[in-house]
């Protein structure tokens, strides 16, 4: 089963790429089960919060600007990490199905994202 794990520097106001553009994945088969996890450094800052995720697959939403929880010391990042999985979802489309999944960061300084997106089982 493939990862796609990024680490990301997002400037302030700035919305990022979809996470899978240009990859094997950003097209996936119907009943392909995905699990998106992120998490956001802000250390050296007082700010947790408007670091924004939204995952969506052909029309249909499943994250809205869904806060993007903090980093945490001594917590490791991974997508079989609980703490950071942000959704679980199950394709449903017949065909191939578009994945997009983008951040956008809210605050007035720039954030370190990290992103990781496990596809299939």
């Amino acid at each position: 089963m493939p990862l796609v794990q990024k680490t990301l520097t997002l400037a302030a106001g700035a919305t990022s790429d979809n996470i899978l553009a240009n990859t094997n994945y950003e097209f996936v088969d119907g009943n392909v089960r995905l699990r998106v996890a992120s998490a956001v450094d802000t250390a050296g800052t007082s700010s947790t919060a408007d670091t924004f995720l939204n995952v969506s697959v052909n029309n249909a939403e499943y994250s809205k600007d869904v806060s993007v929880p903090a980093l945490v010391t001594g917590q490791p990042f991974g997508v079989l990490n609980g703490s950071y999985t942000n959704n679980d979802l199950l394709t449903t489309g017949s065909q191939r199905n578009r994945v997009l999944v983008r951040f956008t960061n809210d605050t007035s300084g720039t954030r370190i994202i990290r992103c990781g997106i496990f596809i299939g089982g």
